[in-house]
């Protein structure tokens, strides 16, 4: 795998987006969210177990049976959504950039006509299509017809279970549970079901539409940098005409972070963030603005003194807006623990990285970050072979560990 030099150190560190306190302490919503973010999942818990021993007592009116059956019946409706959303798709005014079949850690994966196609280790969701919006007449009419015959089709598939009776009416319930579950949860959040079909219509939505929607060349960047190909995404960023888009900047910044450019990604990201509207987007954009300052400290563009400030405080911002999902995918936890010297455990958070990477750029970046963890480790013959599989991966990306 070919490397990006090392600029000189003394080389000035982008500025953290606006919002993003430089003492981590200080980030909105640390202090005192242990309890309330662990508060809600103790519930589930506690509630869970209860509904199980009441039922084994006989004090409910259906059994432990009916509680899984209803738990399939939520896995079933699950299935059915994702495979309307994959059908639907470019009735919708989506377009298709890469696909799982499965879910949980990867097994392996190639690439069809350009496009990534994993395998991975659990069969709960039978396909799995990552799917973006694009540019298409009666955009806004469409998204909301592709997703009320999706949420049909759940529905009356719930209904007919239910009138079967028996065994499958358990079943049906939890079809049904799952109906309701989309059709009312994140109603704010763009691009939801509930948006789509409740919010999309009605309101004044063009300006939070317009940021997800990808132009031809980010939508074929896209595609090629998840499939590995970064000198594919980026012959398509420069045969296209200029786009002053979000999800253009996104795609940038995306390609310049692989190309081993820190600084321009670093500072793409952190302008894409201060003009994103949805939280999605903001937070992705300072993924990209935190992985941008890892690649940069550890290939030598800047001084860990000078850099490693601003890296924590957007860790701290990413976890205090999202703790469940802020580095998911993502290797920067393992870089933060090799940056704090705790190289085991960065080993540990590296190799979750691999195994639960959503496409090829990110498995490559992690299993050059777990490589980096043997060697400092003390177990360098471990990192050779996980280097050619990173490079096999993507063999332009110019990350350096």
């Amino acid at each position: 795998m070919s490397t990006s030099p090392a600029l000189p150190q003394g080389e000035t560190v982008p500025p953290l987006p606006d919002g993003v306190a430089r003492d981590p302490a200080d980030s909105p919503g640390t202090a005192h969210t242990a309890g309330r973010r662990a508060l809600p999942n103790l519930l589930v818990v506690m509630a869970t177990a209860a509904l199980g021993l009441l039922s084994a007592a006989g004090a409910l009116p259906f059994t432990a049976a009916d509680l899984m059956r209803f738990a399939l019946g939520m896995v079933v409706g699950l299935n059915i959504f994702f495979l309307g959303y994959r059908l639907l798709g470019r009735f919708s005014g989506l377009a298709e950039v890469w696909t799982s079949i499965g879910v949980g850690r990867r097994l392996g994966g190639t690439v069809r006509r350009g496009r990534l196609l994993t395998f991975r280790l659990l069969p709960l969701i039978v396909v799995n299509t990552c799917q973006v919006v694009v540019d298409r007449p009666g955009l806004r009419r469409r998204m909301w017809w592709g997703t009320a015959l999706t949420l049909l089709a759940e529905a009356l598939s719930g209904a007919a279970l239910i009138a079967a009776g028996g065994s499958a009416a358990a079943i049906g319930w939890g079809v049904a549970a799952l109906t309701v579950m989309l059709v009312t949860v994140q109603p704010g959040r763009v691009t939801s079901p509930a948006w789509r079909l409740l919010r999309l219509p009605f309101g004044r939505e063009d300006q939070r539409l317009a940021e997800w929607v990808h132009d031809p060349a980010s939508l074929a960047a896209a595609r090629a940098a998840t499939a590995g190909r970064i000198d594919l995404a980026r012959a398509a960023l420069d045969a296209a005409e200029p786009s002053g888009s979000a999800r253009r900047q996104a795609m940038t910044a995306v390609v310049a972070l692989a190309e081993g450019r820190c600084d321009d990604a670093a500072r793409t990201a952190a302008a894409l963030r201060e003009r994103s509207v949805s939280p999605e987007l903001r937070r992705g954009a300072l993924q990209l603005y935190a992985s941008a300052l890892a690649d940069g400290i550890a290939a030598g563009h800047w001084s860990r003194a000078d850099a490693l400030p601003a890296f924590s405080a957007a860790l701290a911002a990413l976890r205090a807006e999202s703790p469940a999902a802020a580095l998911r995918g993502t290797d920067l936890a393992a870089m933060e623990a090799l940056f704090g010297a705790r190289p085991r455990e960065a080993e540990k958070l590296a190799s979750l990285a691999v195994a639960m990477a959503p496409d090829n750029l990110s498995r490559a970046r992690a299993l050059l970050t777990l490589a980096a963890a043997h060697t400092v480790a003390g177990r360098p013959a471990l990192a050779g072979p996980l280097r050619a599989e990173a490079a096999a991966l993507s063999p332009s990306l110019r990350t350096v560990r």
